[in-house]
């Protein structure tokens, strides 16, 4: 079945910017349109203006958004206001952190010190917004233009072949259009307009919008007050005890909890939420409540949990039945460390940072095995039945197995890209099976291969969206 017009646009698009280009993307009335890129030195070529200029950085899937606020040198109060300004759909412009471990992708965003940032993600443009973890942007307009408000004032604009989606008949119009406010956020929570825009403008004035998220900033900083909260972490269980005696989860099986602030993308509903994600060996469970209502007065407090309908067998089912029961009975809770506990009736759970109870694996030393392709950036499949291929990193040397021939070459890296050079394989005949996915292997160990390390498990990405998943055995 053929695809309608507007999903087939975003599709080529996605294309382009897998291929290192930028295309210009439509965004709510009454927002001008904007130019985003996966290269942040696209967005200048583009715009016709110097490629080594900063640009900001839309950050709208939650790993980005996490680690970029990771960073950020700002309290826990101001950082809800951030958010609350992300999903106002203005940008912010706040203090960085210098760090080594810092991504490095965050720098063509950064400016003496200082991260421009908002979140993009429209919910007209899905294709687009959830192929990419962040994008590169900037308004629409070549350098001394207006930005553009329509496809057609785009199409006037840039140069002929310049991918623009277009969706005005999906916009509401408006009477004037404009870019979006940037709101800059001192050190010590001071807040001002860096850029006027429609935010301030549809708000009655800087003044009032400030008072907003002034108003916001504070409400949460009563709420979560100056305890040490769990948010923006992953615990998993290190001990449960149930009136005074320890208590077994099945085998193969551990309490996981991941608390979050984010954004909220509806419409509806509280600016701000604190989500609380949990798994006991079955389902993925979830709960998202207005931000500061998640963790208050040192209570856990889920009004009721979602998450998918896997059909489990009664043992996990008893066991996730309880957790549920547990969860929901606003148990209190107790960070000391890296060491969060929770606490309901005569139940405490005892749970450990994941980053301490699973540390990462190095990336050195460790046969890496090739468990599944990557075919566009997040989409993996496994590999039939070629013979189990692996790679080996030795500081700048790798090693590995295709499937059918041995591998070998060179990679110089920083913190989050390796760059392959001479790789080479043995000569010998493979499967058709093998011959693919050693084709898959040849083709990801490029230039500019970004790489992320969870636990026991690396996630090789080639610019294109193309990749590996590979697993510690």
């Amino acid at each position: 079945m053929d695809l309608p017009e507007f999903d087939r646009a975003q599709i080529h698009a996605v294309e382009v910017l897998r291929g290192g280009g930028a295309v210009v993307v439509t965004r709510p009335s009454p927002m001008t349109y904007g130019v985003v890129a996966r290269d942040a030195r696209a967005v200048n070529v583009l715009k016709g203006r110097p490629v080594d200029q900063p640009v900001g950085i839309s950050v709208h899937l939650e790993d980005a958004h996490d680690q970029l606020f990771r960073y950020l040198d700002l309290r826990s109060d101001t950082l809800a206001a951030a958010d609350f300004a992300l999903a106002e759909r203005m940008s912010v412009l706040a203090p960085i952190r210098p760090d080594p471990a810092m991504p490095e992708w965050l720098t063509p965003a950064i400016k003496d010190g200082w991260v421009l940032f908002f979140d993009g993600a429209w919910g007209e443009l899905p294709f687009l917004w959830t192929s990419f973890p962040f994008l590169y942007g900037s308004s629409a307009n070549r350098t001394g233009e207006a930005p553009a408000a329509s496809a057609a004032e785009a199409r006037a604009q840039f140069p002929p072949g310049t991918v623009i989606i277009d969706a005005d008949d999906r916009r509401t119009p408006a009477a004037a259009y404009g870019v979006s406010t940037i709101i800059r956020v001192e050190p010590d929570g001071r807040m001002s307009v860096h850029r006027s825009g429609v935010q301030d403008q549809e708000a009655g004035g800087a003044d009032v919008l400030l008072d907003r998220l002034r108003e916001f900033r504070s409400a949460i900083g009563v709420l979560d007050g100056s305890i040490r909260m769990p948010l923006g972490k992953t615990y998993l269980s290190t001990a449960v005890v149930e009136d005074g005696e320890a208590k077994q989860l099945l085998p193969k099986t551990r309490i996981r909890l991941q608390f979050a602030r984010q954004p909220n993308k509806n419409e509806e509903g509280p600016r701000v939420l604190d989500s609380v994600r949990a798994y006991v060996g079955c389902n993925s469970l979830g709960a998202a409540v207005g931000a500061g209502e998640l963790l208050t007065h040192g209570s856990l407090s889920v009004p009721g949990l979602g998450g998918t309908q896997v059909g489990c067998q009664p043992p996990l089912r008893d066991q996730e039945e309880w957790f549920k029961t547990f969860l929901t009975s606003k148990p209190s809770w107790q960070l000391n460390g890296d060491e969060l506990t929770l606490a309901s009736g005569g139940t405490t759970i005892t749970l450990l940072d994941r980053k301490i109870a699973e540390p990462d694996f190095p990336l050195d030393g460790i046969r890496w095995k090739v468990v599944a392709t990557i075919t566009n950036g997040d989409l993996r499949q496994g590999y039939g039945r070629a013979e189990p291929a692996w790679i080996s990193f030795d500081r700048d040397r790798l090693t590995g197995w295709t499937g059918c021939n041995e591998l070998s070459g060179s990679f110089t890296r920083n913190n989050t890209e390796l760059n392959f050079s001479d790789v080479a394989t043995t000569d010998h005949p493979c499967t058709p099976e093998s011959a693919a996915l050693q084709t898959t292997i040849l083709t990801t160990l490029g230039p500019a291969v970004t790489y992320t390390i969870n636990h026991n498990q690396l996630t090789l990405l080639t610019p294109s969206g193309t990749g590996l998943a590979l697993k510690a055995g």
